[in-house]
């Protein structure tokens, strides 16, 4: 058993990331031809399957995901190496990516962007949506529903939350309710807090502050976190029992990152805007 050709391990970390030869192809600015030759070389020069076909999906083996933690582990290395190379360079910039479920860039990332370029003027932000915790992919940090099980990610503390039903002041609790896309596993929480709702809510939205914006708009009530829900926004909390669900917010990233400088002072940044918050 040989490895030759240590590139191929960016493909299969690709692959394993994407799940098909296509995305995997246009995340790495190339084909879906070299996505399979270099796939079908590196399944040859190990001698073992990396990906089972199923349906238009590529399922990862054993041994996929083995490689694709090493790959991973490499390039969240090098992430972390690169800028320090560059330190001479004060005003070489540095690119950070976050990914968040929107409600957290909403509340935290772009109010305080002015803030944030004070107090770290060479980092370059791009902010992904990642509402559910599949893992880091091509993020450098991650905030996260809940603390990660496993896997190779140091992990912080973000805030508590609660989930809670909120309305407009003038607004009669009678049934009407704002709900999320059936994308969600939980679109329909707030009937469980909310039990006299309509079976379906009147207006069904894709992320936590399109539903802010309705609610504000229609005074109906519908389920946000207590972080978002400001005085100015004119919303009540439902008189209704038990209303707040609790919820943790962690911030991760990979733990050959933990010795990184600045994606140090990027998540102090972000844990201390929390606080203040």
């Amino acid at each position: 058993m040989a490895l030759d050709n240590w590139d191929d391990l960016r493909f299969v970390l690709a692959m394993t990331r994407h799940g098909t030869m296509s995305a995997a192809a246009r995340f790495l600015d190339t084909n879906v031809a070299t996505v399979s030759r270099r796939i079908d070389r590196i399944s040859q020069e190990i001698g073992l399957p990396l990906f089972e076909k199923r349906g238009s999906a590529f399922v990862a083996t054993a041994a996929a995901k083995r490689l694709a933690e090493i790959a991973e582990g490499i390039d969240h290395r090098l992430r972390g190496e690169l800028p320090a190379l560059a330190t001479e360079t004060a005003s070489e910039p540095v690119l950070m990516e976050v990914a968040a479920p929107p409600a957290v860039h909403f509340h935290y990332v772009m109010p305080h962007t002015a803030e944030l370029s004070s107090r770290l003027p060479n980092v370059r932000l791009t902010l992904t949506e990642k509402v559910f915790a599949q893992g880091l992919g091509e993020a450098d940090i991650q905030i996260r529903v809940g603390r990660p099980e496993g896997g190779r990610l140091k992990a912080r503390k973000f805030r508590d939350y609660a989930l809670c039903v909120f309305h407009g002041k003038d607004h009669r609790l009678n049934g009407d309710w704002i709900g999320l896309s059936h994308r969600y596993p939980d679109a329909d929480m707030l009937r469980d807090v909310y039990r006299d709702a309509n079976s379906d809510p009147n207006y069904r939205v894709e992320e936590m502050p399109m539903v802010l914006d309705m609610v504000r708009a229609t005074g109906m009530p519908g389920m946000l976190p207590d972080f978002m829900v400001l005085p100015e926004h004119g919303l009540v909390r439902a008189d209704l029992p038990d209303n707040a669900i609790p919820g943790e917010l962690w911030i991760a990233y990979h733990e050959t990152r933990h010795g990184d400088a600045t994606l140090r002072a990027l998540v102090d940044w972000f844990c201390e805007s929390a606080e203040a918050s």
